[in-house]
């Protein structure tokens, strides 16, 4: 009897046991639920990071066309809209190894790259072969290098000329000073320079390098030189000929021919400016059709003595694709990948051409620092920058100005504040009172401080249009990928790039020949 009235009690027990569990259990589940449900205080912010579902809803992960520039839960983060990217890091915390050989081994349509060091080219031109023709202007190793002429982009003899000459001049001209004066009449010389080239010497003397001869042979030359302008058949030339010419005993003149000069000095014909500047190996605008990639190639410890190079063949490019936008449209958008933007100094066509060709082209220009674009196009202008760029990516931060600038965009968020108190009176031995308190404050969702300390592998990104909160995402290294095994060859020095084929065998015979 007393083993059966123990078996019960175990049961009852056990019994009361489970029926305490569940209890518990449905009470913490619906708390939990409760919780997950409740409305988010947003008295201070609504900032979050972006989840699956706010990827997926934006078209973000996989697919084809884009422009890749990060990877989250397996897939590649595409920016699909219209608009330029916008990717801020500084050297050497992977811009190459996660956005622009991604997108040169993955983007099928035509694509421009300014590549310090050649590494570029020499991990991708393989691939991109494949797809297309593909160009090298190459001024590390000049001799095996592709030349391209940007005189060719002026559409001689038609309404256009004049504007065209005008464009290669603002690519030519950099802004120097504040007063604006010297350097519009130096675009105005340089325009004129430009037209009287093109109409009075043969096809193989219309280069760069021929300006450069005629308006820094001294001063009977430069007298010669007007002279001959002041008489040209062309109105606009021969105007500009007899103004400076009449002009030339005067200080403010003789500066403005030193200024277009000066503007002209990387293009001399015995410099490799004016060696790869000799002829063309291809059209520009052939950038409007599938698979021409060009690679713009420079020493990466000189970047800013090519900083000239590199914004005229960046100029040309954008230059191309505004006029492509009459051209039936390629299944794949042109491409243009803009690193070291720096190094390009003002240029005004990219600041405008980004918003001009968002439905035409990719854009990427690729900085340091916020403090590079503010620099060069001042607080305003690096606005409209930020505004152009429907996609800004962020990772390796080093500098304060930037971080706090990226906790800016991320936004704040609301959260919850506990407090807790104790007091005590002096004089009544039991007599004391404890306060709890919950309030509502605000904060970033990542100060400046814990912006700077993001994983060296984590990128920030946002995409305007595409996905509604910021994307804290995982750097791309194409390395790791399979999808790319095959595609890709190996880097490890600038001598690798002449392990591939010469364009064509170039020689001192190449070079123009001089007027007398």
């Amino acid at each position: 009897m007393t083993v059966l009235r123990l078996f019960f009690y175990a049961i009852w027990r056990l019994l009361w046991v489970v029926g305490l569990l569940l209890k518990w259990g449905c009470k913490y589940t619906f708390r939990g639920v409760r919780w997950l449900l409740r409305p988010r205080p947003i008295t201070h912010g609504s900032a979050r990071w972006a989840r699956l579902g706010d990827l997926t809803q934006g078209d973000a992960l996989g697919g084809e066309k884009g422009v890749i520039v990060g990877k989250a839960w397996g897939h590649f983060i595409r920016f699909k809209r219209d608009g330029a990217v916008m990717v801020t890091a500084p050297m050497g915390k992977g811009k190459g190894v996660g956005i622009v050989i991604p997108n040169l081994l993955d983007h099928k349509g035509s694509m421009l790259v300014t590549d310090p060091k050649g590494e570029n080219y020499a991990v991708t031109q393989r691939y991109r072969s494949s797809l297309g023709p593909v160009y090298r202007l190459d001024a590390i190793h000049p001799d095996h290098s592709h030349s391209f002429n940007p005189l060719d982009m002026i559409r001689v003899g038609t309404l256009h000329e004049a504007d065209d000459a005008a464009q290669i001049a603002n690519f030519l001209v950099i802004n120097e000073n504040r007063d604006g004066h010297w350097d519009t009449s130096a675009r105005l010389v340089m325009t004129a320079l430009i037209r009287h080239v093109l109409h009075s010497q043969p096809p193989e003397l219309r280069t760069l390098s021929m300006c450069r001869e005629l308006i820094a042979g001294g001063d009977e030359r430069v007298r010669l030189l007007l002279t001959q302008m002041a008489e040209s058949n062309v109105p606009s030339v021969a105007e500009e000929g007899r103004v400076r010419l009449a002009g030339l005993e005067f200080e403010e003149t003789t500066s403005v021919i030193g200024n277009t000069a000066k503007a002209l000095a990387f293009w001399s014909k015995d410099r490799i400016g004016g060696r790869l500047s000799s002829a063309s190996d291809f059209s520009m605008m052939d950038l409007n059709r599938e698979g021409m990639t060009v690679y713009v190639m420079v020493p990466d410890d000189q970047i800013e003595v090519y900083g000239p190079f590199l914004r005229m063949m960046t100029g040309c490019a954008l230059a191309a694709l505004m006029r492509g936008k009459a051209l039936p449209r390629p299944e794949y958008k042109p491409m243009l990948m803009i690193d070291e933007c720096k190094a390009l100094g003002r240029l005004d066509a990219l600041a405008k051409g980004m918003g001009m060709l968002r439905e035409y082209a990719h854009v990427v220009h690729i900085w340091q620092d916020h403090g590079q674009l503010n620099e060069l196009y001042g607080e305003n202008g690096a606005q409209t920058f930020i505004a152009a760029s429907g996609a800004q990516v962020t990772f390796g931060i080093s500098d304060t100005k930037t971080a706090k600038q990226l906790a800016e965009d991320v936004g704040r968020t609301t959260v919850y504040s506990r407090s807790h108190g104790f007091s005590e009176g002096n004089l009544d031995l039991v007599q004391a009172q404890l306060q709890n308190g919950v309030s509502e404050t605000g904060r970033y969702l990542k100060d400046a401080a814990e912006m700077r300390r993001i994983n060296p592998n984590q990128c920030v990104i946002t995409l305007q249009d595409q996905v509604g909160a910021p994307i804290l995402a995982n750097k791309v290294k194409y390395y790791e990928e399979w999808c790319w095994r095959g595609r890709y060859d190996e880097w490890r020095s600038q001598a690798t790039i002449l392990n591939f084929p010469s364009p064509r065998p170039r020689s001192d015979a190449d070079d123009m020949p001089s007027v007398a």
